[in-house]
């Protein structure tokens, strides 16, 4: 019975650490989408102040997939406005995509600790290894 006991101990301490591993990679991956989004508003932001210092008089070209067409600089600095906003709100979307899952590791590990804390077994198989 206590093995049965044990090897249901160790399940769920096999699942919890799965969980966590899971949740890190998917951490690392928001992370490194926050960044990436931060990168690119703050290309358009540069963009935009650039070309605010150039003369209105100047002819100004979009790109639409391959090709290059003339259009004026306030349809231009618009579109870098909207870029700004839309990257501005990914950031703020993954911010807290980022915190929920913050927190999410945090309770899977005060689960992983209340579990050593009530079996001494499982803590001595794993090598009696300190968990903060």
């Amino acid at each position: 019975m206590a093995d049965k006991e044990e090897e249901r101990v160790m399940g769920e301490f096999g699942e919890l650490q799965e969980k966590v591993m899971v949740q890190a990679e998917i951490l690392n991956r928001t992370m490194q989408q926050e960044r990436m989004v931060g990168v690119q508003r703050q290309r358009a932001v540069l963009t935009k102040t650039e070309l605010s210092a150039m003369p209105d008089s100047a002819t100004m070209y979009k790109s639409i997939g391959k090709a290059y067409f003339a259009s004026p600089k306030a349809d231009i600095l618009k579109t870098l406005d909207d870029t700004v906003a839309q990257y501005e709100s990914d950031s703020k979307k993954l911010k807290d995509q980022r915190e929920a899952i913050d927190q999410k590791m945090k309770d899977t590990e005060a689960q992983i600790r209340e579990l050593l804390a009530q079996s001494p077994s499982l803590v001595r198989r794993l090598g009696a290894v300190r968990i903060q």
